[in-house]
């Protein structure tokens, strides 16, 4: 939204400077008006080259995560709608967040619904936020379907948040292993292949291959900077395309450590989002829809159409979840009892919670389970590098 600076008086006659959001400038006149100001001048700003890379990041996962809570405190303490959104929209520090609560509250003061208003931000509020948010406005429990909201995604921030943190050592081991080998090529093996050249050495296979990566990197670095561009924006295209993310969402699966973490870890928040959509009283069948939306992985996100599609036709529920490979066969079964009992939303609560429970464990000896490999590949690397660079050095001592 425009950011206006104005120049006005009050009704005491004292000058009054401040900046005002607006979607054009004869809302903002008429905002300052309302708030008794009379407007002298009003210019609208333009954006800062920092605001623009503000701007181009977006808005945080925490500021979303924080605020169905903070919003659901404040309804359930009687404050109105409209006096809510313009608190957290005052509270907020993200620049963004605010200019899209200030919006909504602009739209909601205007008559608008406020799921119909924060549907027009779907990459901040995803499709589970809105259907939430759509079925607290209609059964008047608002306050308590952002409150169940709330403790998902606050659930899902955490396990995320555990995950990356078990990536943080491996991460920097891969770094600096690759640091290390960059160093090598551009400023060690350039002055030892002077060496063994002014030597007159025969040298290793292995050597001399070495001796001409190295060569190449340091004469035709543009080349490496430039193929290394072209794969990243190759990679990153292709992702963006159905079959790249299909791929994408196969292979993770199949990796020997992680395959079982990602599983796990979707089927977490397949079963979490599906049991609060359903506890919010909508329809499962537009529920699973809702879901396939949200996972990320290929595999659930179809799953939840197909489901969809048997439930929509008269078929069970936990039927199909017993025929898809994909889903553990624990799902099935609990979901079969929830069908029985009719507590399907409480079935997968408990559900998520037990895989929760899994990634934890899983996560926890994430690092364990890495160590190895890890010191394979550097013992592979340092082997690599004693082979091709103190080989030819002992020769020539013992020729010596």
């Amino acid at each position: 939204m425009p950011l206006y600076k104005y120049s006005a008086t009050d009704s005491n006659g004292n000058r009054k400077v401040g900046t005002v959001d607006a979607r054009n400038e004869e809302l903002a006149v008429n905002l300052l008006r309302n708030q008794g100001f009379y407007v002298i001048n009003l210019e609208k700003q333009k954006s800062t080259i920092f605001e623009s890379m503000v701007n181009f990041r977006g808005v945080p996962e925490t500021e979303v995560v924080t605020f169905p809570r903070q919003f659901s405190t404040m309804i359930s303490a009687g404050l109105p709608l409209a006096r809510a959104l313009e608190v957290l929209a005052e509270q907020t520090n993200n620049q963004n967040f605010r200019r899209i609560l200030f919006d909504v509250l602009r739209d909601v003061e205007g008559g608008a619904s406020l799921s119909v208003s924060l549907a027009r931000f779907p990459r901040t509020f995803n499709a589970t936020y809105q259907a939430l948010v759509r079925a607290g406005e209609s059964s008047g429990k608002l306050d308590e379907i952002l409150k169940r909201l709330a403790i998902t995604m606050e659930a899902d921030r955490d396990l995320k948040a555990k995950f990356k943190s078990a990536m943080i050592y491996p991460t920097i081991v891969f770094i600096a292993m690759v640091g290390v080998f960059i160093m090598m090529m551009v400023f060690v093996i350039p002055k030892l292949a002077q060496m063994y050249e002014s030597l007159d050495v025969e040298l290793p296979f292995i050597t001399q291959v070495m001796i001409a990566v190295s060569d190449f990197m340091v004469e035709r670095f543009y080349v490496v900077i430039g193929v290394a561009f072209a794969i990243f924006y190759g990679v990153k295209s292709y992702l963006k395309t159905e079959e790249g993310r299909q791929f994408i969402s196969t292979m993770t699966f199949k990796l020997p450590v992680f395959g079982k973490i990602n599983r796990q870890r979707d089927i977490t928040q397949f079963t979490r989002t599906l049991g609060l959509l359903i506890s919010a009283a909508i329809p499962i069948v537009e529920a699973l829809k809702i879901v396939s939306g949200v996972v990320g992985s290929h595999q659930y996100k179809q799953g939840a159409l197909d489901a969809a599609q048997v439930v929509e036709k008269g078929g069970s529920l936990s039927d199909y979840f017993k025929q898809n490979k994909n889903f553990p066969s624990l799902l099935g079964q609990m979901v079969s009892v929830g069908e029985e009992t009719g507590q399907l939303d409480a079935v997968l609560d408990k559900v998520a919670g037990y895989f929760a429970g899994e990634v934890d464990n899983a996560v926890a000896g994430l690092s364990a389970a890495l160590e190895p490999i890890i010191l394979i590949l550097l013992g592979s690397m340092v082997g690599l590098l004693i082979i091709s660079i103190i080989t030819p050095i002992y020769k020539i001592t013992t020729a010596i």
